[in-house]
């Protein structure tokens, strides 16, 4: 997974790391990730919609890709793209991926009081852009970083 990097457009300041594919490290991992991700130079303000989105790709890869397999691990990377405007973090899993296009509609009657499957619907309204790529066995998060004149222009509405 070295070359998840490499799969990404040019990041400014990125950095990379792996976790072990177990539930038990998960809330310390993110802690490690959103550290690092506030050291990006084009990181402002608040972003729990970020960590949240972050935390469900995290379990999602290392509960459903992984299967909590600990002879397998996931990796994630994020960085600025080259104008600081967007925060890129992709999540990359070991397991053998999965069509999201298949995902049922949790909003459906039939879906509201299942326990699971809102991971990907969450990370869908939590960033602006959600993609999966190798087969569902990568996501990558965008989001774009608010600037000055966008908070101005939006405090005139």
């Amino acid at each position: 997974m070295d070359d998840q990097l490499d799969r990404l457009p040019s990041l400014v300041l990125s950095f990379q790391m792996t976790i072990e594919s177990r539930r038990d490290v998960l809330l310390e991992a993110l802690d490690r990730v959103m550290s690092l991700v506030h050291t990006l130079p084009c990181v402002q303000g608040d972003l729990a919609d970020l960590r949240l989105a972050i935390a469900e790709a995290l379990s999602n890869a290392v509960v459903h890709g992984n299967r909590e397999n600990p002879e397998k691990t996931v990796c994630i990377c994020a960085g600025c793209d080259g104008h600081s405007r967007l925060l890129i973090a992709a999540v990359t899993d070991q397991g053998d991926g999965f069509d999201p296009a298949v995902l049922p509609d949790p909003t459906a009657a039939e879906n509201i009081c299942s326990s699971n499957g809102r991971g990907v619907f969450l990370m869908r309204r939590l960033v602006d852009e959600v993609e999966f790529s190798l087969g569902g066995r990568q996501v990558v998060l965008r989001k774009r970083i608010a600037t000055q004149l966008k908070t101005i222009d939006s405090l005139r509405r």
